[in-house]
C-alpha cells in the first residue's frame, strides 16, 4: 500500500538512508536495464551500478568474464591477436610460455587485442594466456529496490545525476570504490562525498 501525499507519516518508524548528500547537482532519474544473473537477486536502493559493454547495468565491482587463448610458438612470430569472434579482451591477467608464467617480456594493447612479445617464443613452445572479457564503468545509483531473476533482465529506476554519500552506496562484496570509479561517476553527473552513516 502506498502513502498518499497528504497523509501524515509516522517519523518514529522512518529511518533516513543517508544516500543523498546534497541537492546540487539535482538528482535526476531514468529507467535502466539490469542484467539477469545465475540466481535471483534483490538490489537495494543505493546500489552503485556499472554499465557493461552490452549497455546493461551490473552491480559495481562486477568482474569481466575469464577468457583463454592458446597458441604454439614458431621462433619468429612476436605478435599474436587475442581477438576471438570479434571480441577484444579488456585485459590480460596471465601469460605463460611453456608452462612458465611471465611477468615481463611482453605487452598487451587493449585497443586492438594484440599481445606482443619482446622476443618470439621458441619453436613448439606452448603459449597460454588468460584474459578478461568485458569492462564495466561506474554509471548510476539505484533509486528503488528491485528484484532481478534468472530468465529475464530487470527494469529499474536509477539516478543518472546527483550528489551521494559514498559510504551509503552498496557495491559487490569485497569491492572498494576506486578513484577510476569516482571519475566515471563524475563524468556521468554523479558526485560522491564522504559522510558519517
Amino acid at each position: 500500500m502506498s502513502t498518499r501525499i497528504d497523509q501524515t507519516i509516522d517519523t518514529s518508524t522512518v529511518q533516513p538512508d543517508n544516500l543523498i548528500a546534497g541537492l546540487a547537482p539535482s538528482p535526476e532519474v531514468y529507467t535502466v536495464t539490469i542484467a539477469k544473473g545465475a540466481e535471483e537477486v534483490t538490489y537495494k536502493r543505493g546500489t552503485a551500478l556499472a554499465k557493461g559493454e552490452d549497455g546493461k547495468m551490473y552491480i559495481l565491482g562486477t568482474a569481466g568474464t575469464a577468457g583463454t587463448f592458446t597458441a604454439t610458438g614458431d621462433g619468429s612470430t612476436v605478435k599474436f591477436s587475442l581477438i576471438d569472434d570479434g571480441v577484444i579482451p579488456a585485459a590480460v591477467t596471465e601469460v605463460k610460455v611453456d608452462g612458465t608464467a611471465l611477468t615481463s617480456g611482453f605487452s598487451y594493447i587493449a585497443a586492438n587485442g594484440d599481445l606482443i612479445f619482446d622476443e618470439a617464443p621458441a619453436n613448439t613452445k606452448s603459449i597460454a594466456v588468460k584474459t578478461v572479457i568485458g569492462t564495466f564503468t561506474a554509471n548510476a545509483v539505484l533509486a528503488d529496490d528491485v528484484t532481478v531473476g534468472t530468465s529475464t533482465d530487470g527494469r529499474a529506476v536509477a539516478y543518472r545525476t546527483g550528489h551521494f554519500n559514498e559510504n551509503a552506496l552498496i557495491v559487490k562484496d569485497s569491492y572498494t570504490i576506486t578513484a577510476d570509479d569516482k571519475e566515471a561517476f563524475r563524468i556521468a553527473g554523479i558526485l560522491l562525498s564522504d559522510a558519517i552513516k
